[in-house]
C-alpha cells in the first residue's frame, strides 16, 4: 500500500514506537511542566495593559517622556463626573449632588486624588485679591495716567486754574481694561457663577485630578469604582428625577477600554473553544477526536506564553495587540493535529492497525505540517524584527506557539490516539469534498478565468494604496458603544462645557530659563496658523507667578495715593467697584509660586516642590488632531520648539502626552509595517523552498500565497478597511498561515504522484478546509469585540483566510490540472477512501 511518493522509513517507525512506549511519561512530564507554565501565563494576563504606550518600544522618545513625566509631576490626569440635569431648572439639585459627592471624594487618600473641583471659585477669588499683580505694567500705567489726569483737573478746578471751565472732567472709566482681564481669568465669562455649569446644555461637572499620570487602568479603576459606589449611596434620583450621570476624561477612557478588552477576551475564548470542539466532532464523527486534538493544543498554548516570558524574549505583560493570541494560537495551532489525525483516520478506515496507521499518518503529515509550522512561525517572528513593541510581543508569542503546537502534536497525539482508538475506526465526513472536486474539474476554465479577473481587479485596487490607507483617527478604534452611552459621549459633553482639554501636552526641561525660552517661542507660534487652529493656550510658570511685581506694587501704591477721597466721591458706584477690582482693596504682598492655588500650578509644580521647568500646551478641542498630517505637524513643531537649548551640553526638552504617543505609533506602523511584511514574505518563501525544494509544486504554493495576499489587499481596499496598529498584523501572519493550506495540499500531491490532484483535494482538502475553519473561528471571535481595533483585525484576518483557502483548494488545483493537461484520469493515492 505504498504511495507514489515512497513509504515510511525506519526513522518514522522508531519515532512512533518511542512515542507509544513512553507516552505515559511524556504526558506526565508535559502536565507537570504545564503547572508553572499556567502560573506564568496567568501572571501575564494579570498585567494586561490597554494603554497605547505599551505598544511602543520602551526607548521611544514619547515613552521615555511619559516615564519622566510620571516621576516628576503629580496630577495632570482627571476623572470627570458629568451630570445632565435634564432641564435647566434642575441644575441647582445637580450641583448639590456634585457638592455632596465632592465632599466624599476629598476624603480619599492623597495618593489617589490630588484635587477636587466643581468650578473655578478658588482661582477667581485669588485673582481678584491679587488682580494688579496679574495686570501688565503698561495697563497699570494707563490707569495711573487716567487717575492723574482726573486729579489734576480736580486740583485745577479747586484753585480756579482751569483754562476751560465748561470742559467736562477726564473720564475715569476702566471697563475696557476690566473686560480685557475678565477674558483672561480662569473660565472668563463662560462660568458666570464660577461653577462648571452650562444652563444651555443643562449640564454640570465635577473634576477629580488624580495624583499619578497613568495611561493605563491601574489605580484609575479603584478610583472610578469608589466614586461610583459613593454616587450610588447618594441616590441621585432623590435630588431630582430624570438626571443622568456619566464619567469621562483620562481615567474613564483607560478603565472603559481595558474592561471592554477583558470582556471581549472572555467571550472570544469561550466561543473559540465551543465552536472548535463542535466542528472537530462534526468532521470526524468521532467524539474522541476532541480528546486527541485539544489537550496537546492547550498545553502548547499555555507553554507558548510561559516560554515567551523567559529570556531571551522577556515578555512580561500583555497589551491590546497580544491579549487575544491565546484564541489565535488555538485556531492556528490545531491545524497540525487536524492534518495528522486526518491521515491517521484515513488509514484506519482502510483497516490498517493502530500503530501502523500512526506511522503512516506521521510520515504523510510531517513535511506539510512542518512546512506550515515553520512558515507560520517565520511570519510571526518577522514581527519581532520591528521596533514596535505591540508587534514584537505578538511575534515572539505567536512564533513560539506555532513551533510548540507542531512539536507537541507529533509527540503527544500518537499515544492519545492509541489509547482512545479501541473500537470502531473513526469516520471523517468526506461526503462534500468529492462533489466539490468534480465540480471544480468540470469548470476548470471558468475557475481560472474568474481567478484571473479577481487578480486584475485586486491589482487595480492595490495601485491606489498610500498613506491615506493608514488609520490616523484613533477615536475610530475605541469600543463601539462609547459614542452612544460611554466615555466618548460624556467626553464630548465635557469638551463643549469647558471649551478646552483639561489634560495638556507637556514639555519637560531641566531649568526654568530653558522652559521660559521654549514657552515664549510656542506662544509666538500659537498666534499664527497652523498652531493657532490647534492650540488653545500655552502656559509656563510666568503665566501664574506675576512678573515685575515690585514695579507693579509701586505703581498701585501711587495710584491709590492719587485716588483722593474727592476723586473717589466723584466716581459712580459702578466705577468704584471697577477700580477696587482692578487695584485690590488690601495690601499687595509679593507672590511666590508656593503661594498659588493648586489649580494654578497643576503641571508646573513638581513632586520635589520645584517650579518653572515645564511648559504646558492645551490643545483646542476639535477633530484636527485626530488626523495624521495635522497631528504629525503639531508634534513636530512642539519637538522643534523643545529642541531649543541655551547652553552647551543642555538637553533638549522632552514632549510628553497622548498626542506624542499617538504620533509615534503611527510612525512605527508606517515604518515597521512594511519591514514586517517584507521579512515575513521572504522568510515564508525561503521555508517553502527549503522543505519542498525545487519540486513541481513549489511555484504553485508560492503563487497561491501571493494570489491570496493580493486578493486580501484588494478586498480590504474595496471595503474601505484602513490599516491600524492592530490589524496590520494580519498581513504578515497571513503569509505564514495562508501558505499552510497550499503546502499541505502540495505535499500530499507530491506523495500521490502525477495526475492525483483530484484525489489529493478529495482527501486532504477536507482536513485543510477544517484547518481553515478552526482558524477562521479564532479570528471571527474578534468580530464580536467591542474594541474596534480588534474587530478590524479579526475582519482583515478572516478575509485573508478565505482568500488563501480559496487559492489553495480552488485555484491551485485548477492550475495544476491545467499544467498536466487536465485530461488524465485521476489516480487513487495511498489511503484514499471511496468516500
Amino acid at each position: 500500500m505504498n504511495t507514489a511518493g515512497g513509504a515510511p522509513g525506519p526513522r518514522t517507525r522508531a519515532f512512533v514506537s518511542f512515542a507509544l512506549k513512553w507516552g505515559v511519561w511524556l504526558w506526565a512530564a508535559c502536565l507537570i511542566a504545564t503547572i508553572p507554565a499556567a502560573w506564568r501565563t496567568v501572571q501575564l494576563y494579570a498585567h494586561l495593559r490597554s494603554e497605547v504606550e505599551a505598544l511602543l518600544p520602551r526607548r521611544a522618545p514619547s515613552v521615555l517622556a511619559i516615564d519622566e513625566l510620571r516621576a516628576r509631576l503629580p496630577g495632570l490626569q482627571h476623572l470627570g463626573v458629568v451630570v445632565d440635569a435634564g432641564r435647566a431648572e434642575q441644575l441647582p439639585q445637580a450641583e448639590r449632588l456634585l457638592d455632596d459627592l465632592a465632599a466624599r471624594v476629598r476624603a480619599y487618600p492623597r495618593d489617589l486624588v490630588h484635587e477636587v473641583r466643581t468650578g473655578n471659585q478658588e482661582e477667581r477669588r485669588f485673582l481678584e485679591d491679587h488682580a494688579p499683580l496679574y495686570m501688565e505694567v503698561a495697563d497699570l500705567e494707563e490707569i495711573q495716567a487716567r487717575v492723574e489726569a482726573r486729579r489734576d483737573w480736580e486740583t485745577a478746578k479747586e484753585t480756579g486754574a482751569l483754562l476751560d471751565e465748561d470742559a467736562p472732567p477726564p473720564p475715569l472709566d476702566f471697563h475696557d481694561l476690566e473686560q480685557k482681564y475678565e477674558a483672561r481669568a480662569t473660565g472668563g465669562r463662560r462660568f458666570p457663577r464660577d461653577r462648571f455649569t452650562s444652563a444651555a446644555d443643562h449640564t454640570t461637572l465635577l473634576l477629580i485630578e488624580v495624583d499619578r499620570f497613568d495611561s493605563g487602568r491601574s489605580g484609575g479603576e479603584a478610583l472610578l469604582d469608589r466614586v461610583k459606589a459613593d454616587l450610588a449611596a447618594l441616590h441621585p434620583e432623590a435630588y431630582a428625577p430624570g438626571m443622568r450621570v456619566g464619567f469621562t476624561s483620562d481615567v474613564a477612557i483607560n478603565v472603559e477600554e481595558t474592561q471592554a478588552l477583558l470582556a471581549d477576551l472572555s467571550l472570544s475564548s469561550v466561543i473559540v473553544i465551543v465552536l472548535v470542539v463542535a466542528v472537530i466532532v462534526l468532521y470526524y464523527e468521532w467524539w474522541r477526536s476532541v480528546a486527541v486534538l485539544v489537550p496537546p493544543l492547550l498545553i502548547a498554548s499555555i507553554g507558548a506564553f510561559a516560554l515567551a516570558s523567559l529570556p531571551p524574549f522577556r515578555v512580561t505583560e500583555l497589551n491590546s495587540n497580544t491579549a487575544f493570541l491565546g484564541s489565535i494560537i488555538v485556531g492556528n495551532g490545531i491545524n497540525f493535529g487536524i492534518v495528522l489525525l486526518a491521515r491517521y483516520v484515513e488509514e484506519r478506515r482502510l483497516g490498517v492497525a493502530v500503530q501502523e496507521a500512526l506511522v503512516r499518518g506521521v510520515w504523510g503529515a510531517r513535511t506539510g505540517t512542518l512546512s506550515a509550522a515553520l512558515a507560520a512561525a517565520v511570519s510571526y517572528v518577522s514581527l519581532a524584527a520591528t521596533d514596535f513593541r505591540g508587534f514584537r510581543q505578538f511575534g515572539f508569542i505567536g512564533g513560539v506557539g506555532m513551533l510548540l503546537s507542531w512539536a507537541l502534536t507529533f509527540l503527544l497525539v500518537p499515544p492519545l490516539a492509541a489509547w482512545l482508538d479501541r473500537g470502531t475506526p473513526p469516520r471523517p465526513a468526506h461526503r462534500i469534498m468529492p462533489a466539490f472536486v468534480r465540480g471544480l474539474h468540470a469548470h476548470q476554465g471558468l475557475v481560472l478565468a474568474l481567478a484571473g479577473a479577481l487578480a486584475v481587479a485586486a491589482a487595480w485596487e492595490v495601485r491606489s494604496f498610500g498613506p491615506d490607507q493608514i488609520e490616523t483617527n484613533f477615536s475610530k478604534l475605541r469600543r463601539a458603544d462609547t459614542w452612544v452611552n460611554g466615555e466618548g459621549y460624556w467626553g464630548r459633553r465635557m469638551d463643549d462645557l469647558l471649551g478646552t482639554y483639561v489634560t495638556p501636552t507637556v514639555i519637560l526641561t531641566d531649568d526654568a530659563a530653558q522652559a521660559r525660552a521654549i514657552g515664549d517661542r510656542l506662544k509666538a507660534e500659537a498666534n499664527a496658523p497652523p498652531l493657532a487652529d490647534l492650540v488653545a493656550s500655552v502656559r509656563t510658570v510666568d503665566d501664574v507667578v506675576p512678573l515685575d511685581q515690585p514695579a507693579k506694587i509701586a505703581l498701585v501704591d501711587r495710584i491709590r495715593e492719587d485716588l483722593t477721597p474727592a476723586i473717589r466721591a466723584a466716581l459712580t458706584e459702578d466705577q468704584r467697584e471697577t477700580v477696587d477690582r482692578l487695584l485690590g482693596r488690601g495690601e499687595l504682598p509679593r507672590l511666590a509660586a508656593q503661594d498659588l492655588p493648586e489649580a494654578f500650578t497643576t503641571g508646573l509644580r513638581e513632586r520635589d516642590g520645584s517650579f518653572g521647568r515645564t511648559v504646558l500646551i492645551f490643545p483646542r478641542p476639535g477633530r484636527a488632531l485626530w488626523e495624521g498630517a495635522p497631528l504629525a505637524d503639531f508634534v513636530s513643531r512642539l519637538r522643534s520648539a523643545a529642541s531649543l537649548t541655551l547652553s552647551p551640553g543642555e538637553r533638549p526638552g522632552r514632549v510628553a502626552g497622548s498626542h506624542a504617543l499617538t504620533n509615534d505609533i503611527l510612525e512605527s506602523v508606517r515604518r515597521d509595517g512594511a519591514r514586517a511584511c517584507g521579512v515575513a514574505l521572504v522568510g515564508v518563501v525561503c521555508v517553502v523552498l527549503l522543505l519542498l525544494r525545487a519540486s513541481r509544486s513549489t511555484a504553485l504554493v508560492i503563487g497561491s500565497l501571493l494570489l491570496g495576499v493580493l486578493w486580501l489587499a484588494g478586498g480590504a481596499l474595496a471595503l474601505g478597511i484602513k490599516i491600524n496598529f492592530a490589524n496590520f498584523i494580519a498581513f504578515p501572519i497571513t503569509f505564514g498561515i495562508g501558505v499552510d493550506y497550499a503546502v499541505n495540499v502540495a505535499s500530499r500531491w507530491e506523495l500521490d504522484g502525477r495526475g492525483s490532484m483530484e484525489t489529493t483535494v478529495s482527501t486532504t482538502g477536507g482536513a485543510v478546509a477544517l484547518c481553515s475553519l478552526t482558524t477562521i473561528i479564532g479570528y471571527s471571535s474578534l468580530l464580536l469585540a467591542q474594541n474596534r481595533a480588534l474587530f478590524l483585525f479579526g475582519l482583515l484576518a478572516v478575509l485573508g483566510e478565505v482568500a488563501c483557502l480559496s487559492t489553495a483548494l480552488v485555484v491551485m488545483p485548477a492550475v495544476a490540472e491545467w499544467r498536466e493537461g487536465g485530461s488524465g484520469a485521476p489516480r487513487r493515492g495511498h489511503g484514499e477512501s471511496a468516500a
